[in-house]
């Protein structure tokens, strides 16, 4: 399990990646893409917690869930296929991190 929460973060943090790049020269009428840039650094600070088996991994995943379930709902709002990709990388970083802080 904690090796799937790793991966989702990772991939979310990609994803993000993603969608910050190609949202840089297109208005935005919400927190896209600047929700992007924190969900980056969480997922990444998230997937090297649990990876050295943290004592705040817990905490960690918790604010990881927070900060990619803001990520989901900006970049959803949006029609483009890589905000789609963003929001759901993010929907699956939240179910994995919301269940290893359980």
């Amino acid at each position: 399990m904690n090796r799937e929460c790793i991966e989702a973060c990772q991939k979310c943090a990609t994803e993000c990646e993603q969608c910050l790049d190609a949202m840089i020269d297109i208005d935005s009428n919400n927190d896209c893409p600047r929700c992007c840039r924190e969900c980056i650094d969480v997922c990444l600070l998230c997937a090297q917690a649990m990876a050295r088996d943290s004592r705040f991994a817990d905490a960690i995943c918790r604010l990881c869930a927070d900060v990619c379930q803001w990520c989901a709902e900006q970049c959803g709002a949006h029609q483009h296929d890589h905000c789609q990709r963003c929001a759901e990388s993010c929907r699956k970083c939240v179910e994995s991190c919301r269940a290893m802080a359980a």
